[in-house]
C-alpha cells in the first residue's frame, strides 16, 4: 500500500491508497453469498490488521505472547487456505491498478478504462488492500456515481449488506491506516 492518505470529510474517516482493483457485475441476491463472503472479508482483515507493526497490542491485551502469536499463525493459515481454494476455482479478471479512497460506507476510483459501471448498477468490488496478498476484500456495492474528470472517469459506490464484524475490522483498518498518517507526518516534521 503507498502512496497512503486519510482525512476526514463529508464520508467521515477514509483512508486513499493505490491499490489493485476489479470488480464484477452483481446480478444475484446478495444474501445467498453474504455469509461465505463475510467470512473470507472478516478472516483478510484480521490477517491485515495482524500482520501491520502494531502487532504487539494483541499481545499486551491478552499478556500472553504465545496465545497472540498463535493466533496470528492460525489466521495466516485460514487465510492461506481460502485463497489456495479461491484461486483454484475461480478465473479471475485481471485487476488493475488504480488510487481507491475507502470509507466505511463506500469507496471511489478513478479509471481511464473503457469498461465502466454504470449509475445504479450492483457489483462485486474487489480491492486488493495488500499486493502481497492474492485474496482481495470482496464487497457488494452499487454504483451511485459516475463522473467523467479530466479523459477519465471516476467512479463512486455505497456498500449493501456488508455483515457487522466485517465492518467493524474495515474501520479498524481505516483508522489504523488514518493513524499512521499522522505518526508519519510528525516524523517528517521532526526531521526539519
Amino acid at each position: 500500500m503507498r502512496d497512503r492518505q486519510a482525512d476526514h470529510d463529508s464520508r467521515g474517516l477514509t483512508f486513499r491508497g493505490t491499490m489493485l482493483l476489479n470488480w464484477e457485475a452483481r446480478t444475484d441476491d446478495v444474501a445467498s453469498d453474504r455469509p461465505a463472503e463475510d467470512e473470507k472479508n472478516e478472516r483478510l482483515l484480521r490477517t491485515l490488521l495482524f500482520s501491520q507493526d502494531l502487532h504487539h497490542e494483541h499481545a499486551d491485551e491478552s499478556g500472553d505472547r504465545v496465545v497472540a502469536d498463535l493466533a496470528r499463525v492460525e489466521a495466516k493459515l485460514d487465510l492461506l487456505l481460502d485463497m489456495v481454494s479461491t484461486l483454484s476455482r475461480q478465473e479471475q479478471s485481471p485487476a488493475v491498478a488504480a488510487t481507491v479512497e475507502l470509507w466505511l460506507k463506500g469507496a471511489s476510483w478513478s479509471s481511464a478504462n473503457d469498461r465502466l459501471p454504470e449509475l445504479g448498477d450492483r457489483l462485486w468490488l474487489s480491492l486488493y488492500i495488500d499486493s502481497r496478498l492474492a485474496q482481495p476484500l470482496r464487497l457488494p456495492a452499487r454504483v451511485t456515481e459516475v463522473a467523467g474528470v479530466a479523459g477519465s472517469s471516476r467512479i463512486t459506490v455505497a456498500f449493501e449488506a456488508l455483515g457487522e464484524p466485517v465492518q467493524d475490522l474495515l474501520a479498524k483498518l481505516i483508522f489504523r491506516q488514518h493513524r499512521r498518517m499522522i505518526a508519519q507526518r510528525k516524523a517528517g516534521k521532526r526531521l526539519e
